[in-house]
């Protein structure tokens, strides 16, 4: 793409998105007007549940059983897709910033999995992992907190995508087994864009991230992330259709909501969320992995996820919602996720968005049929 045309298709997208985000009030971003709210216990806490008077013919059929998992050899790993040519490449993670002023961000689209985390203020940034594709511009890419350390831990040595971070922080990123791209390694690979105010236009391309990593030492190919499904074979018998969740993680609300023709459509502060060329993010899968927040122990004004343990967690597939628990007791495994008969859910290929909000931060739209 030529810079000149980038640039200013990315002006026009950023000048709707600030106009369109700015003033809506919290109530608008999270409900529509025609549902009504209900309580659904959890053995965190409340989640709570919103009833939609939408027609419930959503989503594929369902099976007794949780699908059978497809022959993940010819599978690139962290999507399921099947390619005959499966690279055998180290994930690239890239922090991107999911300020107001940083959107409409780019790359996103082109991530196998993204990872939604608070930080300061309810906040959230993004930690995008890149494997099957490539991304000719990403970012604005932001910097290290020690959320995103156990978000390492589990990819065989990674390549991390960052603009630095505190001196504490980067102190304690030591410890982890990571190759560092970062804006403090290889600067000559990062652009400011003039476009964005500072710190929020910070942006590299995958190609270039990569070609960083093995110079400064190869990482290792990452394991397989989630246990999936052939596309077709339905949903466990403990599926619920619902029209989607609304997440409110303090100064961001976000809603995803299904689409038959699109997936899972998300919304930010009452608008779309597009990415710069305009393409809305609609992902296949959205897990809600509710998780508790501890002061991050490089910096008091942080929080930090608390990603080992076990939990309550909220899978979208197809239309439908499967309640379960998620579980990772070592930093170096990665995040399994059940159903409530304590099966594994099989997820169907495509990307994944995997949101991290707290205990009383989510809600539940559910689907009622009209009498």
């Amino acid at each position: 793409m030529v810079r000149q045309e980038w640039r200013l298709l990315f002006l026009l997208l950023a000048a709707g998105a600030s106009s369109s985000c700015a003033g809506t009030p919290p109530s608008a971003r999270l409900s529509p007007s025609s549902t009504t709210v209900v309580d659904v216990a959890s053995a965190e806490g409340s989640v709570t549940a919103e009833e939609d008077p939408s027609d419930g013919d959503r989503g594929q059929d369902v099976v007794p059983t949780t699908a059978p998992a497809i022959d993940d050899s010819e599978s690139w790993p962290l999507t399921g897709i099947r390619d005959d040519q499966v690279g055998n490449w180290p994930v690239l993670i890239v922090k991107i910033d999911n300020h107001d002023r940083a959107r409409p961000q780019s790359g996103v689209n082109s991530a196998d999995v993204v990872f939604e985390e608070i930080v300061e203020g309810g906040l959230t940034r993004f930690a995008a992992l890149f494997h099957s594709q490539q991304a000719e511009h990403v970012g604005p890419i932001r910097s290290v907190r020690t959320s995103d350390f156990d978000l390492l831990h589990n990819l065989n040595r990674p390549l991390f995508a960052n603009s630095g971070g505190n001196e504490a922080v980067l102190e304690l990123l030591q410890e982890v087994d990571y190759v560092d791209v970062s804006s403090n390694a290889a600067m000559d690979v990062y652009e400011r864009m003039e476009e964005r105010p500072s710190p929020h236009n910070l942006f590299s391309d995958t190609k270039s991230l990569r070609t960083v990593g093995t110079s400064r030492g190869d990482g290792g190919s990452p394991p397989i992330m989630f246990v999936r499904q052939d596309t077709g074979n339905g949903l466990p018998a403990s599926a619920t259709p619902v029209t989607g969740v609304n997440l409110d993680y303090g100064s961001t609300f976000v809603n995803y909501r299904w689409s038959q023709q699109e997936g899972w459509v998300r919304t930010q502060n009452g608008t779309t969320h597009v990415d710069t060329e305009g393409v809305a993010i609609t992902p296949e899968v959205v897990i809600v992995q509710v998780v508790s927040y501890t002061r991050s122990r490089a910096d008091g004004r942080s929080p930090e996820a608390v990603l080992l343990g076990e939990g309550k967690s909220l899978v979208f597939v197809n239309g439908s919602l499967i309640e379960g628990t998620w579980k990772r007791t070592q930093a170096e495994e990665v995040t399994r996720y059940f159903d409530r008969d304590g099966l594994p859910i099989a997820l169907p290929p495509g990307q994944v968005w995997i949101a991290l909000p707290r205990v009383g931060q989510v809600q539940v739209v559910k689907q009622v049929t009209a009498d």
